[in-house]
């Protein structure tokens, strides 16, 4: 019987191997199969999911479900990955590895190079094949987690409605600043909005803004980091056509030369863009948050009045930070013992 501690600590190991191990010949693959996928952006997963695999991390995240040795494989779940982000499938992976299920792994066409070619270093550290097939249909889980956009949702709903599941919409994530910011918070700040090109679900895509906030000091403070952004052909792409957009429709907006902003009470931001709302008083901002809460991932703020993550924390997740807030491993727990 496997030991959950050493599954996890073998995916550590890999991950700190991946570049003696074929790494660079993986990049290049993943990046032809998604050219969001860059080198620097995997190199941000990486370190990253190293962060969040530490002995200390590890210890914790078991010892609240008190797992040592995994169960026996009884049930099989199915997962459908997405493929917005490097590895981003990896944390429902790794939870149903140490919660004891068999996986039927659909991953997303944009995202397979990464996964397996982590999943097979892992193997080659524990020293045997973990209960891993890729498949393209689910028709014999008895469980599901589905992670796609709001349209597929629907579809996942009615597919998947007569099994246990766990269902995931798009989200995104929301930053709240005050009138004056130190230098060294914009530059976190600037990690939340742009890394992975803002297309994770923790990339902050709304701002609130008090009103009279100036938009200069965000911009003279990312300008020498993230000027090259639209240097990536498909950050370009986006970035001048929702320009155009707004240029064509006399859309008031404002445009730092690589990112583009516009007053907009909307979560939801094309690459390239990103939305503001400005606030008289905090109170309009927790309402509105309140009101938003399905839509949100993090929250993004030292303002006081909202206390919840720091600028700069919405990258770094650890084990027990769960995509849309529900206890991905808690559930599997239960769903396995009934």
């Amino acid at each position: 019987m496997l030991d959950a501690s050493h599954i996890l600590i073998s995916f550590r190991n890999a991950m700190k191997n991946f570049q003696s191990t074929g790494g660079e010949q993986i990049i290049r693959k993943a990046e032809l199969e998604n050219p969001w996928f860059t080198e620097a952006s995997i190199a941000q997963s990486l370190e990253e999911w190293e962060h969040a695999l530490t002995d200390d991390e590890i210890n914790q995240w078991l010892s609240e479900y008190t797992i040592s040795e995994v169960p026996s494989h009884q049930k099989t779940i199915g997962i459908i990955g997405a493929g917005n982000i490097p590895f981003v499938v990896m944390h429902d992976v790794l939870c149903a590895l140490v919660s004891g299920y068999r996986i039927h792994l659909k991953l997303s066409s944009e995202d397979t190079v990464l996964p397996k070619f982590w999943i097979t270093q892992a193997e080659e550290l524990i020293g045997e094949s973990l209960p891993i097939t890729y498949v393209e249909k689910l028709n014999d889980s008895n469980v599901i987690i589905a992670t796609g956009s709001n349209n597929t949702h629907r579809y996942f709903e009615y597919y998947f409605r007569d099994k246990p599941r766990i269902l995931r919409k798009s989200r995104s994530s929301v930053a709240v600043l005050p009138k004056k910011l130190e230098t060294v918070q914009i530059t976190k700040l600037g990690e939340d909005i742009f890394r992975y090109f803002g297309m994770g679900c923790r990339n902050v895509t709304q701002l609130w803004v008090p009103e009279g906030f100036e938009f200069a000091q965000l911009f003279e403070t990312w300008h020498d980091t993230y000027q090259d952004l639209v240097n990536h052909h498909k950050y370009a792409n986006n970035y001048n056509y929702h320009k155009a957009l707004l240029l064509m429709n006399l859309d008031p907006h404002i445009d730092s030369g690589f990112v583009l902003f516009k007053e907009r009470d909307s979560l939801h931001a094309p690459v390239g863009l990103v939305n503001f709302s400005y606030y008289k008083d905090i109170s309009e901002v927790n309402s509105w948050l309140e009101s938003k809460n399905e839509e949100i991932q993090c929250v993004l703020s030292e303002v006081e009045g909202i206390h919840v993550l720091s600028y700069g924390e919405a990258q770094k997740p650890t084990l027990r930070d769960y995509a849309d807030n529900v206890d991905t491993l808690s559930w599997l727990l239960k769903q396995i013992n009934q």
